[in-house]
Parts: C-alpha cells; sequence; structure tokens
C-alpha cells in the first residue's frame, strides 16, 4: 500500500530534515509525496503598498516559491520518491490542513522550524497550529 503524504515546504532547515526523513524511509514506507509551499501575502496588505507595487512582489514570490518546490521534488526524484508540487497563497496553517483535507491524503509530514522558544510561545509556529487544526495524522519531525 503507498501512502500519500503532504509535506510543507520552504527554504528553511527545517523543510531539508523532513526530505532527509522521507528519503531515510523509503524503503520502509512507499509512499507518493505532495509538496506544498504557501506563500503569505496577507502580511504585505497591511504594510501599505500600492496595487503596483504589490503585483511585482506577488509575481517574484510566486516565481521563487516555484523554484524552491521544484528544487525539493528533484531531490526526492534522484532519491526516487514519486512527488508533485503545489504552491498556494494564504496563511499557511490554513493552507495545509486545507489541501491535506482536499487532496485526502494519509499524513502531512512537517518540520518545525528553528525560531525561538519565546517566538514560539507568543506567535506559535505553522507546525504548532497544523498539529492542533488539521484533521488528517500530522508526523512531527524534530
Amino acid at each position: 500500500m503507498t501512502v500519500r503524504v503532504l509535506v510543507p515546504v520552504d527554504d528553511s532547515v527545517a523543510a531539508h530534515r523532513t526530505l532527509q526523513y522521507i528519503v531515510k524511509m523509503k524503503e520502509q514506507i512507499p509512499m507518493t509525496v505532495t509538496l506544498l509551499i504557501v506563500v503569505p501575502f496577507s502580511q504585505l496588505e497591511y504594510h501599505g503598498f500600492q496595487q503596483a507595487q504589490l503585483e511585482l512582489i506577488t509575481a517574484q514570490s510566486i516565481s521563487h516559491c516555484e523554484k524552491v518546490v521544484e528544487r525539493h521534488r528533484l531531490e526526492l526524484d534522484k532519491a526516487g520518491v514519486l512527488a508533485d508540487t503545489r504552491v498556494e497563497r494564504g496563511n499557511p496553517a490554513e493552507v495545509i490542513c486545507r489541501v491535506a483535507a482536499s487532496e485526502g491524503v494519509d499524513f502531512v509530514f512537517i518540520s518545525p522550524n528553528s525560531a525561538g522558544k519565546l517566538t514560539n510561545l507568543m506567535f506559535g509556529s505553522v507546525a504548532n497550529k497544523v498539529v492542533q487544526e488539521c484533521h488528517s495524522p500530522v508526523l512531527l519531525i524534530r
């Protein structure tokens, strides 16, 4: 049985740690992977950018994210793990949970970022919010 796994990624050490785990586990857990990168634009709207500036920032951000997620897909492909990619916009935790539900994944594999404990306590981390809010099983990788 092949397990369907959703893996939220970015260009962080945490994302690389998750991909390394998948490569190590590919023989024990046959899986197909969806790599998801979420571009959080809501923060830009509050900084007074003009519409033309927002559109330029949006286009550049999406282009950058597409390159990052494709680089991760190629890394998994080289290791023999089948993966596809998605780039979405919105609140990262909400989008991750929504995509997990709509895709009917078996697991979400996520690794917390390396933000400090105080930052996570005050604002929460995306990984913590996913663990709390997602209806799919979540594997937190440290």
